[in-house]
């Protein structure tokens, strides 16, 4: 079974926010997405890495 497939080895919500080292933002948005429609969370959380991405290149000063 491919890795991205082996559900396994993704983290759970419970698992984040009984971990005591995940950030208070991360457990706050996993609270505040709970009974949000899963795709619809997924696909406002890849919009929100790909700004964070965007953010952190032009930090870098790398070109997009």
């Amino acid at each position: 079974m491919s890795e991205a497939l082996d559900r396994s080895a993704w983290p759970t919500a419970e698992a984040i926010l009984a971990d005591p080292a995940a950030s208070v933002a991360l457990k706050a948005v996993l609270r505040d997405w709970a009974t949000r429609d899963v795709v619809d969370a997924a696909n406002d959380a890849a919009v929100l890495q790909a700004v964070c991405q965007g953010a952190v290149l032009a930090a870098l000063g790398v070109a997009r």
